[in-house]
C-alpha cells in the first residue's frame, strides 16, 4: 500500500495519505482486526500483463464473440458491462439501448437476433425475473439470446452492493414450458473473456438463451493475470441463405433447423411464440406439437457434448467443489491446506451437465461443495444428476470467502475425514 500511495501522490498530499496509513495500520492490529490482509507475492506485478476486472472480462468477450447489439436496463453489479460496451460502440460498432425495463430490453435482444444480429442484454437477479417470459420466447421461437447475469444478494432489493451466488436455480428454471438452454459461470477475468465469446457462439449454433453468470465479487474486482494471446478469428454467424419454400422449423436429427433472417434470400421467415408448423404458422396439431416439442429438446444432447470439462486442480479422493467466483479462493484454500488428500474442482461450465463432467466426482471418496448462497443450490443440482455431496459450505452475508475463513472450515471438516 505504500508503494502504490507513493506512486499515486506527490508533495504534501503524498506525505498526509502516508502518515493516515500509518496511522490506520496501527489501528487495525491494535483491534485485531487484520484477519483479512494480504500479502502480495513480489513476483506478481512483474509476471502479469493484463490489469482486467470481471466487468472487462465479460465485456471484451462480448466484442470478441461479435455482439454488435446490447439492451439493458442497468442494474448493479452489471452495469458495468454496458457502460463498458457503450464506450466502445464506435469503435466495434455496437447499437447501444438503454431500455425503459428489461422486459423491453431482452424482446430487443430478441429482435437484434432475428434480423440477423448479435445481442446481448445485461441484468441482475431482479431484472432477470422479468426476462422470464422473454427467456420462454427465446426457447419457443429458437432465437438466440446471451444474458449477463450478474448476481447479488436478494430477494427484493436485498443487498444491491454485495455479493452472493443466490441466482443459481433463477438461471436454471425461469421461463415457463420446457427448453433448452446454457448456463456458464466463468471464475476469473479470463474465463469471463472465454466463455462470454464462447456464449455467442453457443447461442448462434443452437438457437437457445445462454446465461453468463458473475456476481458482485467478480464483477468489481480486478485481478493480476498472465497476457492470453486473443486469435484473430472471426466470430461465424450460423445463417442460411433461404430459398423458396423455406421452413424455419424444419424437423431435422439433431433438433437444429437452418436459420434464416428476413430479406436474406427469396424465403419467407415466420416465427411464431404459439406452437408452430415447420413454415412457423400456428397449429393446434397434437401430432406436429409432439414433433415441434421433441425436435427443440434434442438439442440438448448435441449441446452437452459442448460441455467444458471441470478444472480440477490436485490428486486427492476428497473433491472441494464450487462453481463460478469462488475458484480461485477455493484453489488458494486447498494449497494452504497442504493436505494431498484433497482436490479442488472448479465448474464453469453449470448447465446442462454430463457423465463425463461429474465422472471425476462419482470417483471421489469425499465431496464438500463451497458455494455463497444459503440453501446449496450447486449442491442441489449435483445431486439431481446423481452426485453424492457429503458436505456443504454456505456463506450468505453479502461478503465473498476469504481464503484463511474458508482453509479454517476446511480443516474442520477434514478432521472429521478418516
Amino acid at each position: 500500500l505504500r508503494e502504490i500511495v507513493t506512486e499515486s501522490y506527490s508533495d504534501q498530499l503524498r506525505d498526509w495519505n502516508l502518515q493516515a496509513l500509518t496511522v490506520g495500520a496501527k489501528l487495525a492490529h491494535k483491534s485485531g482486526n487484520c484477519r483479512y490482509c494480504i500479502e502480495p507475492h513480489p513476483s506478481s506485478r512483474a509476471a502479469a500483463d493484463f490489469f482486467l476486472s470481471g466487468t472487462e472480462g465479460i465485456g471484451f468477450g462480448a466484442i470478441a464473440g461479435g455482439c454488435n447489439f446490447i439492451s439493458s436496463y442497468p442494474m448493479s453489479p452489471s452495469t458495468g458491462v454496458l457502460t463498458f460496451l457503450a464506450k466502445h460502440s464506435r469503435t466495434f460498432g455496437i447499437c447501444v439501448e438503454q431500455a425503459e425495463d428489461e422486459i423491453a430490453a431482452f424482446q430487443m435482444g430478441l429482435g437484434a437476433w432475428y434480423g440477423g444480429g448479435a445481442a446481448m442484454s445485461t441484468t441482475s437477479g431482479g431484472g432477470f425475473a422479468l426476462m422470464g417470459e422473454g427467456l420462454s420466447l427465446s426457447g419457443m421461437s429458437e432465437t438466440p439470446m446471451v444474458v449477463y447475469l450478474a448476481q447479488r444478494p436478494g430477494p427484493a432489493t436485498g443487498l444491491p452492493t454485495r455479493t452472493e451466488q443466490g441466482d443459481l436455480e433463477l438461471a436454471l428454471y425461469s421461463g415457463h414450458g420446457e427448453f433448452p438452454r446454457i448456463v456458464l459461470a466463468p471464475g476469473d477475468p479470463k474465463e469471463c473473456f472465454d466463455l462470454t465469446r464462447k456464449a455467442f457462439d453457443l447461442a448462434d449454433t443452437y438457437q437457445t438463451p445462454v446465461i453468463v453468470m458473475s456476481d458482485q465479487y467478480l464483477a468489481d474486482s480486478s485481478f493480476s493475470i498472465e497476457r492470453f494471446r486473443i486469435d484473430g478469428k472471426q466470430p461465424l454467424r450460423h445463417i442460411v441463405q433461404t430459398e423458396m419454400g423455406y421452413k424455419r422449423y424444419r424437423l431435422t436429427q439433431e433438433g437444429i433447423s437452418p436459420r434464416g433472417v428476413p430479406g436474406y434470400g427469396e424465403g419467407l421467415v415466420l416465427i411464431d411464440s404459439d406452437e408452430h408448423t415447420e413454415e412457423g404458422l400456428i397449429t393446434e396439431s397434437m401430432h406436429v406439437r409432439n414433433e415441434q416439442h421433441g425436435k427443440r429438446l434434442r438439442k440438448a444432447e448435441s449441446i452437452r457434448s459442448e460441455a467444458l470439462a471441470p478444472e480440477i486442480d490436485g490428486e486427492g479422493n476428497i473433491a472441494v467443489v464450487g462453481w463460478g467466483s469462488t475458484k480461485h479462493i477455493i484453489c488458494e484454500s486447498v494449497k494452504r491446506l497442504r493436505d494431498e488428500r484433497v482436490a479442488s474442482v472448479h465448474f464453469s461450465w453449470v448447465h446442462p451437465l454430463c457423465a463425463s463432467q461429474l465422472a471425476p466426482l462419482r470417483k471421489a471418496e469425499h465431496t464438500i461443495v463451497v458455494e455463497n448462497n444459503a440453501t446449496g443450490q450447486f449442491a442441489k443440482l449435483l445431486r439431481l444428476n446423481g452426485v453424492a455431496v457429503h458436505d456443504q459450505i454456505l456463506k450468505h452475508d453479502g461478503l465473498p470467502f476469504f481464503v484463511d475463513e474458508l482453509a479454517e472450515k476446511l480443516a474442520a471438516l477434514l478432521k472429521e475425514i478418516r
